[in-house]
């Protein structure tokens, strides 16, 4: 896949390889780019979830109390983190609880 940037087509690859390349020589922007990669698929996985259950977004706020929009961001918007009870009340309106794995600290 290739997408335009400053007027120059580039692969998707390349720009993958960048930046793996940036995050292993700089220990903040590693911690940023597994924070963020963490938190895109928690989001994924709530959608994929929501979609399991067969509910929509709008069902989905009717049963948690939420705004169907505000159900939107908590799928897609990385600029906007929603608070731990918010993503309480939506497990719960799918059927689902949360756990969590241990994993080796490096």
């Amino acid at each position: 896949m290739q997408v335009t940037t400053r007027g120059e087509m580039v692969k998707l690859e390349d720009v993958e390889r960048r930046i793996m390349e940036l995050t292993e020589s700089d220990p903040e922007l590693k911690q940023f780019n597994d924070e963020w990669n963490q938190e895109y698929e928690i989001r994924k996985m709530l959608r994929e979830a929501r979609e399991e259950a067969g509910v929509s977004q709008k069902i989905v706020g009717m049963l948690s109390g939420l705004d169907y929009r505000a159900i939107s961001r908590i799928e897609t918007n990385t600029e906007v983190s929603p608070n731990l009870k918010t993503i309480i009340k939506y497990l719960n309106a799918i059927g689902y609880r949360m756990t969590f794995e241990k994993v080796e600290i490096v």
